[in-house]
């Protein structure tokens, strides 16, 4: 036989098992590549949020590709799944990059749950079923018991393994507070690649080992939503932003699209890639010890450029006053009012897109500080803000204090601005990368504590009621 006929077999062999490699690996039942996340939890429900995909890993560009398939969710009270409930079955869909949610009722509060996925593949049929997750409801509103929960903002593939810190102190849930992703650092432009960059980052093991036991209420900010500063009326050149890595669908950075997400795009992918409610401004109780108010920072707010007045909204007519409302019908122990960017600051003097600078939207946001004196809920609200690449704990008025996570890594903290002498002191002022930890413990008291990326305690308040 002529050489080059033996050449010709053998790559024809190649190509045939390749092809029934590929067939082999299409006709699989999915797996759950980014693990699952559990959030919007309350006294009796939780929202389950898993992706479908081919495999469990990523690739080289940090993807993990989708899978078509169907799934349900199994959850119990025992660990062994014994006896179970079941959700419906839902499809996946390429077109949200093959996200599904769950709404689960009527679960008992103060209780820890553990669920799996079963999972089935859309043309065979075969069945899989994943590991097992958990996640504890809130307390009845009328009973008080401790209280753990952290919170993150700026996260960074750096910070990544701060995540390992947080999950070995065990917390009942997290509150990301915005900046999940950085779309305009990695050049994500579309949708495709948006949803890219969250396989990049939170299919890892850190993020997916500490969401497999704790839940989770996600807040987005500019670069989760579009890009730096972004609102739902503006539109900055590509060419502006400094790029920190490649975008592992296009890299080409001469490509025509010079344009980014679009104010409706920013909003849908963010409410694929996480569990969701049907307001982004939402409050959720855990118990008599505390309530915590998520904020919606981008959807409704006035353009940036619009020079400060009472007409100028961050938050726009309807969140702020069932902000207002919902404050002042609460009655437990402690108020935690949660923004993605700070109402107190103090910020650098260049930026204008949050409540704590004069060019930016502070008649709204000082409004809103007087507001929270003259009606004595200062004495038990606290404000707890993302953004912001420092920590930090400020008081305005000697009444109202913010506190600051920080990023998640020291490689993304900035220049630490402190406030002129005035209306606004400032008890801690760190350049530091970590998260924050609050604490409510039954005897009506409650601690914020900064920590370092390394778990390393930098700063501690304690306030305790009568």
């Amino acid at each position: 036989m002529k050489s080059y006929q033996k050449k010709t077999i053998a790559q024809l062999s190649i190509a045939m098992l390749l092809s029934m490699m590929v067939n082999l690996v299409a006709a699989e039942p999915p797996y759950l590549g980014m693990g699952a996340k559990t959030g919007e939890v309350s006294a009796n429900t939780a929202v389950i949020n898993i992706r479908l995909s081919e495999s469990i890993g990523q690739q080289r560009n940090h993807g993990i590709p989708g899978k078509l398939g169907k799934a349900r969710i199994q959850y119990s009270l025992s660990e062994q799944l014994i006896p179970s409930f079941l959700s419906e079955w839902r499809s996946s869909d390429s077109e949200n990059d093959y996200y599904l949610q769950y709404q689960l009722t009527d679960l008992k509060s103060n209780s820890r749950y553990y669920y799996r996925a079963e999972l089935v593949d859309s043309v065979t049929n075969k069945k899989r079923l994943s590991e097992v997750f958990s996640f504890k409801t809130a307390p009845h509103s009328a009973r008080r018991e401790d209280i753990h929960f952290q919170v993150t903002t700026c996260q960074s593939s750096q910070g990544l393994p701060t995540y390992d810190v947080m999950r070995r102190q065990n917390p009942d849930f997290l509150v990301s507070a915005g900046d999940t992703v950085y779309y305009d650092k990695f050049d994500v432009r579309s949708k495709e690649e948006a949803y890219w960059l969250y396989q990049k980052d939170y299919g890892t093991p850190y993020t997916i080992n500490y969401f497999a036991q704790t839940s989770s209420y996600f807040m987005k900010d500019d670069h989760d939503y579009r890009y730096n500063d972004a609102d739902p009326l503006s539109n900055r050149a590509v060419n502006t932003i400094r790029i920190e890595g490649p975008n592992g669908i296009d890299s080409d950075p001469n490509r025509s699209d010079k344009t980014w997400l679009t104010h409706e795009e920013g909003i849908d992918v963010f409410k694929q890639a996480f569990p969701h409610s049907d307001l982004p401004y939402r409050t959720f109780r855990w118990g008599k010890g505390v309530q915590i108010w998520l904020l919606e920072g981008r959807d409704y707010r006035s353009k940036n450029q619009m020079p400060d007045g009472p007409n100028k909204t961050i938050w726009g007519e309807n969140q702020k006053t069932w902000l207002k409302e919902t404050l002042l019908a609460s009655d437990a122990d402690f108020r935690i009012i949660i923004s993605p960017s700070p109402l107190i600051g103090p910020d650098k003097p260049h930026k204008m897109d949050n409540h704590a600078n004069e060019n930016g939207f502070m008649v709204e946001g000082r409004g809103f500080l007087d507001w929270m004196i003259d009606t004595k809920i200062a004495e038990n609200t606290f404000l707890i803000c993302g953004d912001r690449h420092w920590q930090y704990h400020s008081i305005y008025k000697d009444k109202v204090h913010e506190f600051c996570s920080g990023p998640t890594s020291q490689f993304k903290v900035q220049h630490v601005p402190k406030p002129e002498k005035g209306i606004i002191k400032q008890p801690y002022n760190g350049p530091s990368g970590g998260f924050l930890a609050v604490k409510y413990k039954a005897d009506k008291s409650i601690s914020f504590e900064h920590f370092g990326e390394r778990g390393n305690i930098q700063n501690k308040k304690i306030f305790s009621r009568k």
